[in-house]
């Protein structure tokens, strides 16, 4: 497996993070579904939020798996303040290309989440780019 290089724990353990690492393979959906409404269900969201957070994960693991380099890694993190998930998944992408504001998937994201962030950058050890794909989702509402 190659090694992520991509989001390191933080160091600020008022605010817990859940992270959790795994191959970027299809088979891994499931579980990072799972974990994402795990989280949502112990900080008390309402089911349709509860849903609409596993929706927003698939479709964000989804979008990296298809685009990992080889035995590329996803790291997924997720972390509850201030009323508000906020999930992100990290891996090693071949290259930059259309994940931006008018794909489909983005249209996808921007209504099941409050937010929704990319970024890429260049990875010289393995010629592809680290791409990280945040959203968050708002308690039951809640504005932020």
């Amino acid at each position: 497996m190659a090694i992520a290089k991509t989001i390191e724990p933080d160091q600020d353990h008022t605010h817990p993070v859940v992270e959790l690492r795994v191959r970027a393979t299809p088979d891994q959906l499931s579980v990072l579904r799972a974990l994402a409404a795990t989280v949502a269900i112990h900080e008390d969201f309402d089911l349709d939020s509860i849903a609409d957070i596993k929706l927003a994960m698939d479709e964000i693991c989804t979008q990296l798996i298809v685009r990992a380099t080889p035995d590329a890694v996803l790291v997924c993190r997720l972390q509850y303040l201030d009323n508000t998930l906020r999930v992100d998944v990290s891996s090693t992408t071949t290259s930059v290309d259309s994940l931006g504001e008018r794909s489909f998937a983005w249209h996808v994201l921007n209504a099941l989440t409050d937010s929704v962030d990319l970024k890429q950058e260049p990875d010289s050890a393995t010629a592809g780019f680290v791409t990280t794909m945040e959203f968050t989702k708002v308690k039951n509402g809640l504005s932020l």
